[in-house]
């Protein structure tokens, strides 16, 4: 804000800056209102109290001398020649201006008037419950008649001294410890039931290796751990399924054993049957007993392992009836295998453990024994291919060029024996009928 002051007419006095224009009158005015201004400079300057002309001044020559720019009165100099006098329509225009500004700070003025008496009544007001004399003396007459004197009070507010209270910080580090001292009890705690569980599964996991049983670490996508080797892939078994279980631990520290794929439940069944009226009745059955409900570990493993050969078996026994088919042996349903024989017939099906109860045993006759010694002579003859097998393992392979083809793919190692033995003795005895019937015609000639 500025205040230009010549003779006269050319009093020129604005809220802006001086126009750049030579000519006043190409100057357009862009007069700004106080209720804007004010508060720029106090936010600039601070309050008004603190601001002077000659502090303004001062301000004003230290700017120009830092940027070399001449003063007022060397730049525009006092020549009359020189000087362009405003027009009449300038000279109203600033009229109008200047009687507006005038009229905005006066309302301004008068407003901060009526804030000031107005905070003189609320100051007045609040002495005026201490002291009524000193309150009433600056208090309006409309406050006075308004309301009553000493009816506004306030306590005084006297700040507490600091004093540090060692009992809270005792307490929240009281605290803090006895947090911290539960959980290391209850992890404590978790980790000796932990150790607890752990050694109950290796004194079962020891139990086990003392027994002979083949342990290994195995190391699978869901599961590394220690397994048991309940197969026959090491005495010589060619079978599918190598006979590996896991040795896991349950949440109560017990060994739990786990199996490749579904737990088996089949057991290998002979049948003899003989033609009566027509018709094959059985005469006599047999079948491995397995003790199903078993839940110690070590008789778990001897369980799968026995379900394991009785599967094996009879896996054997359907890959061989198509070898001896010409003989009429024949695979049924596939789980059933009938093979025909002189005065007889023997059957053998895969039966559920379940359902051993309900199947019938007959016991005692001539025909459950021949059954009993079919099936221990299957089982035989079963070990006895393992260990050809493992035998052929185990040779030392001849040379490239002595080599000859021998292939047993097509030979029969369980079946053909085995009937080949039934046959003979009733053949034999044919045989022996056949030749005592020439002998006594012989001699009766």
């Amino acid at each position: 804000m500025s205040a230009t002051s010549t003779s006269g007419d050319d009093i020129f006095v604005s809220l802006e800056p001086p126009p750049l224009a030579e000519d006043p009158s190409q100057t357009i005015r862009s007069i700004r209102n106080l209720d804007q201004i004010i508060p720029q400079i106090s936010l600039e300057r601070g309050p008004f109290i603190n601001i002077t002309e000659e502090n303004l001044r001062k301000e004003i020559e230290q700017l120009q001398n830092r940027d070399g720019l001449p003063s007022p009165e060397e730049e525009n100099p006092k020549d009359e020649t020189t000087t362009v006098k405003p027009s009449a329509t300038d000279i109203a225009q600033f009229e109008e201006d200047f009687n507006n500004a005038r009229a905005d700070l006066s309302r301004l003025i008068g407003a901060a008037q009526n804030e000031a008496a107005i905070s003189l009544d609320f100051i007045s007001l609040l002495i005026s419950s201490v002291r009524p004399v000193a309150g009433t003396t600056s208090m309006s007459p409309h406050l006075k008649s308004h309301v009553p004197v000493g009816s506004l009070g306030t306590d005084r507010f006297r700040p507490q001294p600091y004093v540090e209270d060692m009992s809270v910080c005792l307490g929240w580090k009281t605290q803090a410890v006895s947090a911290a001292t539960e959980r290391f009890a209850k992890a404590a705690g978790r980790l000796a039931e932990e150790a607890e569980r752990e050694k109950k599964y290796w004194e079962q996991v020891e139990e086990i290796a003392v027994c002979g049983e083949v342990l290994s670490k195995m190391r699978m996508p869901d599961y590394r751990g220690m397994g048991v080797r309940y197969g026959f892939a090491d005495a010589g078994s060619t079978y599918k399924e190598k006979g590996i279980a896991t040795l896991r631990r349950n949440a109560d520290g017990n060994l739990v054993l786990k199996t490749e794929g579904e737990k088996r439940t089949k057991v290998l069944s002979v049948a003899v049957l003989r033609p009566l009226d027509g018709e094959h009745v059985r005469t006599g059955q047999h079948f491995t007993k397995i003790n199903y409900d078993s839940t110690d570990v070590k008789t778990e493993i001897k369980q799968a392992r026995d379900l394991l050969f009785e599967d094996e078996l009879f896996f054997q026994i359907a890959r061989e009836t198509r070898i001896l088919a010409s003989q009429g042996i024949t695979l049924s349903f596939g789980n059933k295998v009938t093979m025909p024989l002189p005065g007889l017939q023997v059957v053998l099906e895969t039966i559920d453990i379940e359902d051993q109860d309900n199947s019938m045993d007959v016991d005692g006759g001539p025909d459950s024994v021949i059954a009993e010694a079919i099936n221990v002579a299957l089982h035989l003859l079963l070990s006895k291919l393992h260990r050809k097998n493992l035998e052929a393992r185990r040779s030392i392979p001849l040379p490239l060029g002595s080599r000859t083809h021998t292939a047993d793919t097509g030979k029969s190692e369980i079946l053909e024996p085995l009937v080949t033995s039934l046959a003979v003795a009733p053949i034999k005895s044919s045989l022996m009928n056949l030749i005592a019937d020439l002998m006594s015609a012989l001699k009766e000639k």
